[in-house]
């Protein structure tokens, strides 16, 4: 993997002219030490136990405590449980939505809660107990956020949803670096092309469906689409990396399960600046 990094790395003329907005070499620079990291048991052990002690007690969660760690082994309790995979594949309506629930708030809860993302959002990673809690497995990939969610996060997605400002949208993506100082995306199409990865927030209950996000995929890369110039004209800060991948990995999720969930309720407890201030 580390070679196949390091081969994309020089390639970074080419990803340049295929995507202009995107700045490649610090990205995958950035991919190699999160990739290292996952490797490193003794800090993964850490990251657990740091998940574990905030989550100790909870009524819906589960974090198994580390029993011993060395750079190659990791020795944690015991957790019985079924996969969320069985419950993608068999699992009743009922089930189905509270398991997303249960999910997308653990993954949001996180940088509150523990100080880091867990940033492994695979079905595999999460099992259900008998006694209904959510079990959380796999700390290898954690980004450490001491200071919670970036305030941006919730800003963007706030405005994006509710107010409808381009500028400021172009302005708040241009800061974070979205939007690279000499790339120049006209408001309004930026906003057509995120519209639809906000519209869950939109109301008290979304059914997430394999349908819905055919429908996306499908939307972003048309070439046809008049948003589909948009996403090539978008970077992805370093910093974010991981925080994307949560994102587009927990939809996905989502979407195998078919749930219908409250997602922006799950934004307002735990993603600062979605609220307006005046609400939080």
């Amino acid at each position: 993997l580390m070679s196949d990094l390091n081969q994309a790395a020089r390639m970074g003329r080419v990803f340049a002219a295929i995507v202009p907005g995107m700045d490649i070499k610090p990205l995958l620079k950035e991919m190699k030490a999160r990739v290292a990291e996952e490797l490193d048991y003794l800090r993964e052990s850490e990251a657990q136990r740091s998940f574990a002690v905030a989550y100790e007690g909870d009524p819906d969660y589960v974090v198994p405590h580390v029993l011993a760690a060395s750079p190659k082994v990791i020795i944690s309790e015991w957790v019985e449980g079924e996969s969320l995979s069985k419950v993608i594949a068999n699992g009743t309506p009922e089930e189905r939505d509270r398991a997303g629930t249960l999910y997308l708030t653990f993954l949001l809860s996180g940088p509150a809660r523990a100080g880091m993302l867990h940033a492994d959002p695979h079905p595999g990673n999460f099992r259900i107990t008998p006694d209904g809690r959510l079990a959380v497995l796999d700390y290898g990939a954690a980004a450490r956020l001491p200071d919670g969610f970036p305030l941006a996060v919730g800003r963007i997605l706030r405005i994006a949803l509710e107010e409808g400002d381009g500028p400021a949208m172009v302005d708040g993506m241009r800061e974070e670096g979205f939007i690279k100082p000499n790339v120049d995306i006209e408001p309004q199409r930026l906003l057509s092309y995120l519209l639809p990865f906000v519209e869950p927030l939109n109301y008290q209950t979304f059914h997430y469906s394999r349908s819905w996000l055919r429908s996306q995929f499908t939307r972003i890369n048309d070439p046809r689409d008049g948003d589909y110039g948009v996403g090539l004209k978008l970077n992805l800060p370093p910093s974010y990396l991981l925080i994307h991948r949560v994102w587009l990995g927990s939809i996905g999720v989502l979407c195998q399960l078919d749930a219908h969930i409250d997602s922006r309720k799950v934004l307002e407890d735990w993603v600062p600046g979605f609220l307006p201030e005046a609400q939080a």
